[in-house]
């Protein structure tokens, strides 16, 4: 543990320190990355695959999102990218779940993880002859169920690091540790599969069709970096920000073309797209002649 602490990726959990009511409980948030969901009719054989990788690329920040892609793939995914949905953001796991595109999204699947909890939380209480009430007032005042880029614990919660109190609400209801290990674990797995298919399937398939009229193909994607490549120049649509109304300035040739590439005008844009079609085509043809001659 003490070495998977000591990774870059995980230096936010140390932001935590300070948030008595966001303590990370680990044999939880171990507990609940091996826990197998049960099927039924929302939930298959043939998707638990694709829900594990999503789960644990998720808890380890190696999801394929653009500010690793240029880092792993910089011949294709060149620094001036910017998120295919929003196009105003670089798009890494923080962008992810603060994209404006998916804030809606976002607030109602975490919405009904929370009143998941409540309603376990309430079933608890009648089994034990006890009043819920104060459990889930503590419940509801967490930090975590507040998104924004300077709230650690809500980041924690959606990377699968799952608080001490989540444990600690049900050992009130008199429910055994392991018991409530396995409801917790039940309901943030459906929490994973909704965000997966309901956010992270949307941007994946708006980014591979990106990919295709870039011609960025999937055998292109698994081949060995090229080294001999020159630097990719070309400015894709994604980048530039959205068009205005202001009034573009004309008094001179020098500022209309620096303005139309400022606030993208429908001219630069097609021209941009076109120049960058065509240096991914250019690239894949000099990677081809520079395998031929070795």
């Amino acid at each position: 543990m003490r070495d998977l602490l000591s990774l870059n990726r995980f230096q936010f959990t140390f932001c935590l320190t300070n948030q008595d009511d966001y303590i990370v409980d680990w044999d939880l948030t171990w507990f609940t990355l091996n826990f197998s969901p049960s099927y039924d009719a929302s939930f298959q054989a043939h998707h638990a695959s694709r829900h594990y990788t999503f789960k644990f690329k998720l808890f380890l920040d190696d999801l394929p999102l653009l500010e690793k892609l240029k880092i792993t793939r910089p011949d294709l995914y060149i620094e001036i990218l910017t998120c295919r949905s929003c196009c105003m953001r670089k798009e890494d796991l923080m962008h992810f779940i603060l994209c404006s595109k998916c804030r809606t999204t976002m607030h109602q699947i975490l919405q009904s993880y929370q009143n998941h909890l409540f309603s376990k939380l309430r079933e608890a209480g009648e089994l034990a002859d006890v009043d819920p009430t104060p459990m889930i007032r503590k419940l509801s005042s967490l930090s975590c169920w507040s998104i924004s880029s300077s709230n650690w614990s809500s980041y924690a919660l959606i990377r699968s690091c799952l608080p001490k109190l989540f444990i600690d609400l049900f050992v009130e209801l008199s429910i055994f540790r392991q018991s409530a290990m396995k409801v917790v674990a039940a309901i943030h797995n459906n929490f994973v599969q909704k965000l997966r298919r309901r956010i992270w399937n949307l941007r994946t398939y708006d980014k591979s069709r990106w990919e295709d009229v870039m011609h960025i193909t999937l055998k292109l994607k698994t081949s060995p970096q090229p080294s001999n490549l020159p630097a990719s120049t070309y400015m894709p649509f994604s980048s530039l920000p959205p068009p205005t109304h202001l009034v573009t300035s004309r008094d001179s040739r020098t500022d209309w073309i620096k303005n139309s590439m400022i606030q993208g005008l429908p001219w630069y844009n097609h021209l941009s797209g076109f120049m960058g079609r065509l240096t991914v085509l250019l690239n894949n043809s000099f990677c081809g002649m520079g395998c031929r001659f070795l």
